[in-house]
């Protein structure tokens, strides 16, 4: 497969480069890992995307997005007990907005790129976290844990 991007950033994510760069033909900032690029040509135009990397926040982008995989952008609330809040400050960042629920857990409001890679990344936190919303990403959540199910029965 071809692609045509316009370079903007390099980052470092789970024991990988990848290039983030503007995709003209999707209108999109996208991300490509490194290691798996094949037959690279420099072309001698002028780069693509600058004003949508004017606003581009890399830490940011980094925190939404779960091992480099895309997904739908949604703003996720999660319900998180006591313990994990130090989780949600490493991979959220310092700012991220935490509401106490009870006496044994709160609730974090984050935008992420729902993708299996997040849903991994939840299940491996156990029962000690919930998603409450958006009810769509609660569905989706709950169909992965079936397929994955219907391969033990």
């Amino acid at each position: 497969m071809v692609y045509e991007i316009s370079p903007w950033a390099l980052t470092w994510d789970d024991e990988n480069y990848y290039m983030i760069g503007y995709d003209p033909l999707g209108k999109a900032i996208k991300h490509y890992r490194v290691d798996k690029m094949i037959k690279l040509d420099v072309m001698r135009c002028s780069r693509e995307g600058r004003e949508l990397f004017a606003r581009f926040d890399l830490v940011s982008y980094s925190q939404k997005v779960f091992g480099m995989f895309g997904g739908e952008e949604e703003e996720i609330r999660i319900i998180c007990k006591n313990d994990l809040v130090g989780v949600m400050i490493d991979r959220f960042g310092k700012d991220v907005c935490m509401r106490p629920v009870d006496e044994e857990s709160f609730a974090v409001s984050v935008k992420v790129h729902v993708s299996q890679q997040f849903f991994g990344w939840l299940f491996a936190l156990g029962n000690k976290v919930k998603i409450e919303s958006p009810e769509r990403v609660v569905k989706q959540f709950e169909n992965q844990i079936r397929a994955v199910l219907e391969c033990y029965k």
